[in-house]
C-alpha cells in the first residue's frame, strides 16, 4: 500500500490548484486506507477494491436508465422550494433530523441506491446521483493514474454547481467520493458537516471527522477524542447526541424466565478473514450455552455480512428475519451480546441487559468501564457463568437498570431539535 503522509491541516484548501499529485491522491485515497492499517485489517485493500468494482459494474449495467432519471430530476426538482438555504444530505439515514430540517431549509439528497431514489421521488425532493463516480476511484486503484482522480473532482464539481447547496451533511468524510465532495465544497465555499456514524476506540486513531468543516459527535467522550488527538479544534465539534430517537423499552420481568438472548453480529472478517472462525465458534458456543440453560438464542447479522455463507456454516442457529429492524429485535430480546457493536450500546440505551464479549483479536474499549453495558467479559467461560447465575437470580428486574453514561453518548437531546440548534450556530459563523 502506498505511503505518503501529509496532514490535512497542512494542505492549502484556498488554492487546490497548487496541490501536487501526491497531495490529491493522499487526501482522496490514501489517508483513509493508511489509517485503517493500524486496525490490523489485512484484507481491507481487496475489500475496498471489490466494493468499487461492484458499484462500477452495477452502474454500467443500468447506466442509461439512471442517467436519464437523474437528469430529469435535476430539471424538475432541483430549483423547487429555494426560498430557504439549501442543505444537501447524504442519504436518509437520520429521518427525524431530515424532516425537522425540511421545515426551515430546502433539503436535497445525495443518492446511490434504489431506496433513496424512490424516497426522493415520492416526496418530491431534488437529488444528485453519485453512481457514475465509483468508476473513477476503481480505475485509479487499478491503474494508479492520477487522471481518474482529477476526473472525479471535475464530475463532483459539475454536480454541486447544479444544486448550489449552502450546506452538505455527510455520513462520513473519509471515503474517496466523500473526500472529493469536501474538496470541491471548499473551493465553492460550501460548508460541510460530518455526523458520527460509528463507535470510535480510544486506543486507535479516529479516521473520520478530519476533513469536514464541522463534526457532530454522539457525546463529550468522542469530542475529547478529537481534541486530544488534535484532529479538530473544540469550536469545530458539536455534541449532537445519538442521531436516532431512543425510547426506553418496558421492563419485562418474565416469571417463567423464558428469555431470549441475541448476539449482535459484526463484519470484521470482511477486513481480516482470520476473524471468521472466531465468530463461528462464538455464536455456536453461545447457542449451546443457551440451549443448556433453556434460553432462546438468535443471531442478528450485520448488514455487511455474507448471510448465506454464515447460515451454511452454523446451520442450527436461528437468525433474525432479513427485514427486521433493529428496534424490533431489541424490543423482542432480553439479553444482548456483542464484541463492540454500536447496536449493543443502543440496546443499553433502551434499558436492556447488554453483555460485551471481548474475544476478538482486535483492540476495543471496555464498555462496562465506560458505563454503557451491564458487564464485559474476556472469555466465553466467564459469560457462561454469568448467564448461569442470571437465570437463577430472583432480582432479574434489577439487572435491567444499568445507569447509562451520558458522557459517552448524550441521551438527553432530541436529535432533530439539537441538529437545528447546531445548524443555527453554524449559520452565525458563516454570515
Amino acid at each position: 500500500m502506498e505511503k505518503y503522509n501529509k496532514k490535512i491541516s497542512m494542505l492549502n484548501f484556498n488554492n487546490v490548484s497548487i496541490w501536487s499529485e501526491k497531495d490529491i491522491s493522499q487526501f482522496l485515497i490514501w489517508d483513509f486506507l493508511n489509517a485503517l492499517e493500524t486496525y490490523g485489517f489485512n484484507d481491507l485493500p481487496h475489500h475496498i477494491l471489490k466494493c468499487f468494482q461492484t458499484s462500477t459494474q452495477k452502474y454500467n449495467r443500468y447506466k442509461f436508465g439512471l442517467d436519464l432519471l437523474d437528469k430529469f430530476i435535476s430539471k424538475i426538482y432541483i430549483n423547487n422550494n429555494i426560498k430557504n438555504k439549501k442543505i444537501l444530505f447524504q442519504g436518509i439515514s437520520y429521518p427525524s433530523i431530515f424532516w425537522e430540517t425540511k421545515k426551515y431549509y430546502s433539503p436535497y439528497l445525495i443518492v446511490s441506491g434504489e431506496k433513496e431514489r424512490l424516497f426522493a421521488l415520492k416526496n418530491f425532493i431534488g437529488y444528485v446521483g453519485i453512481n457514475n463516480l465509483y468508476q473513477y476511484v476503481y480505475k485509479y486503484l487499478i491503474e494508479r493514474n492520477i487522471k481518474y482522480l482529477y476526473e472525479l473532482i471535475k464530475r463532483v464539481e459539475e454536480k454541486l454547481k447544479v444544486i448550489k447547496p449552502d450546506y452538505i451533511v455527510l455520513l462520513n468524510d473519509g471515503f474517496p467520493i466523500e473526500r472529493a465532495i469536501i474538496l470541491v465544497s471548499k473551493k465553492l465555499n460550501i460548508t460541510t458537516i460530518n455526523i458520527q456514524d460509528a463507535i470510535y476506540q480510544s486506543n486507535n486513531p479516529v479516521i473520520f471527522g478530519k476533513a469536514a468543516d464541522y463534526t457532530l459527535v454522539w457525546g463529550k467522550y468522542f469530542k475529547d477524542l478529537y481534541v486530544n488527538q488534535r484532529i479538530k479544534k473544540p469550536e469545530e465539534i458539536y455534541i449532537l447526541g445519538y442521531p436516532f430517537l431512543i425510547e426506553k423499552s418496558r421492563v419485562n420481568n418474565k416469571k417463567n424466565k423464558d428469555y431470549t438472548v441475541c448476539y449482535l453480529g459484526e463484519n470484521y472478517e470482511q477486513y481480516n478473514k482470520e476473524l471468521l472462525n472466531i465468530k463461528l465458534e462464538t455464536i455456536s458456543e453461545i447457542n449451546e450455552i443457551c440451549n443448556t440453560l433453556g434460553m432462546r438464542f438468535i443471531y442478528r447479522p450485520h448488514p455487511g455480512e455474507n448471510i448465506k455463507m454464515l447460515k451454511s456454516k452454523v446451520q442450527k442457529i436461528c437468525f433474525t428475519h432479513k427485514n427486521e429492524k433493529l428496534t424490533e429485535t431489541i424490543r423482542k430480546g432480553d439479553i444482548f451480546i456483542s464484541f463492540d457493536s454500536t447496536s449493543l450500546v443502543e440496546a443499553a440505551m433502551r434499558s436492556k441487559i447488554c453483555l460485551q464479549l471481548m474475544n476478538y483479536s482486535v483492540d476495543t474499549d471496555n464498555f462496562e468501564k465506560l458505563g454503557v453495558c451491564t458487564k464485559s467479559f474476556q472469555k466465553i467461560e466467564e459469560l457462561e457463568k454469568y448467564l448461569e447465575n442470571l437465570i437463577k437470580s430472583s432480582n432479574f428486574i434489577d439487572e435491567l437498570k444499568p445507569k447509562f453514561n451520558n458522557y459517552y453518548i448524550e441521551t438527553s437531546y432530541r436529535p432533530e431539535k439539537r441538529f437545528l440548534e447546531i445548524l443555527q450556530d453554524i449559520d452565525k459563523k458563516t454570515v
